[in-house]
């Protein structure tokens, strides 16, 4: 069996419109318009398709980057932009209702909108297998990342309600700038996808970690994709650094192990290894061997980020990839589906 927890839907007539938008307006902030003009954001029963012809058992629906965009670009006059993540979701719930043994998906919850975010996690939560944000929004002009304070209401209602959150980096981390553009073509796109996006993942997955969130929350669970860039090769320095800094604040009697004070309490990266998941999408198989090693085989989901990466890499390959590796056959059954089972209490498949 194969669960895909790594999947992109956009409701009709959204993701249509949207690229009517980028091309009138000339938008490219989320990467060339082709990124996002396969037929099957939108149709299900070519989503199946795919699936059958991969042997795919079950599809989890997640939101990428350009959400905010289009949800920027949907909303007028009339419509509110949490008016449309309401339709947005409502639109979804159908789509899955159709196929329900072999569609799930998370809910679109965007923490730009603040209380309706909440009522949004209210609304849904009785159909969602999880939650779907991002890394970091652009509000005010300033770029807040998850562990922002203004964030903690849904941190705690997302504790409350005992999903998990699926987080997709916002594409929005700065690794070049206009001043200093790469020549060459599309390389300034390559440099943001290629390794900014990892590095927002890593960032994102940090600050949630030594900011003392899972300490107040400890229930939570999140599933970051692309084996969660570089996090799983940062756990060992992070220890090292532990370390060292243990021994420097007991060198001036200073206590930093109480974690009843969380203002001053230091944090060992890899006791917090419980309250994250990451997915295959788009990762070698020495790198997914690599992760098993270090998360633990009961950490990793197969995710083929379907339909924006191309069938033959995100699905075919990443199935090939696993299929081929050195992994016990029962971590592969636990990567292709039953982590994600257990996970999202899958069980009527």
């Amino acid at each position: 069996m194969i669960i895909d927890c790594h999947s992109h839907h956009i409701s009709a007539p959204y993701n249509t419109n949207y690229l009517e938008w980028a091309k009138k307006t000339g938008a490219a902030d989320y990467g060339p318009p082709y990124l996002w003009n396969n037929p099957i954001f939108e149709d299900m029963e070519k989503r199946l398709t795919v699936m059958e012809r991969h042997g795919i058992d079950y599809s989890v629906i997640t939101y990428s980057a350009n959400v905010v965009q289009i949800i920027d670009s949907a909303a007028d006059q009339v419509h509110t932009k949490a008016d449309i993540v309401s339709d947005l979701n409502r639109r979804t719930h159908e789509a899955i209702l159709a196929h329900p043994a072999k569609t799930g998906a998370t809910g679109w919850i965007d923490l730009r909108l603040g209380s309706s975010a909440l009522d949004e996690m209210e609304a849904v939560s009785d159909w969602v297998l999880g939650y779907s944000v991002l890394s970091g929004y652009e509000i005010g002009g300033q770029m807040k990342m998850l562990d922002d304070p203004e964030f903690s209401p849904f941190w705690q209602k997302a504790a409350e309600l005992g999903k998990p959150i699926f987080i997709h980096f916002s594409s929005r981390f700065p690794v070049s700038t206009a001043e200093h553009a790469l020549p060459g073509y599309m390389n300034n796109s390559m440099l943001n996808a290629g390794m900014g996006q990892l590095m927002e993942n890593s960032l994102c997955l940090s600050r949630l970690v030594l900011s003392g969130l899972f300490d107040k929350f400890p229930s939570l669970k999140v599933v970051m994709g692309q084996l969660g860039g570089m996090y799983p090769l940062m756990l060992e320095r992070f220890e090292m650094l532990y370390t060292m800094h243990l021994k420097g604040a007991a060198a001036k009697g200073l206590c930093v192990t109480d974690p009843e004070n969380l203002s001053g309490f230091m944090r060992n990266y890899k006791n917090y290894t419980d309250n994250v998941y990451v997915d295959t999408h788009s990762m070698s198989e020495a790198g997914i061997r690599f992760a098993a090693e270090i998360l633990g085989e009961d950490k990793i989901l197969f995710g083929s980020d379907l339909p924006i990466t191309p069938e033959s890499w995100g699905i075919e390959k990443g199935i090939a990839q696993l299929n081929s590796s050195s992994l016990s056959d029962s971590a592969k059954e636990k990567i292709f589906s039953k982590n994600a089972m257990k996970l999202l209490n899958l069980t009527k498949i």
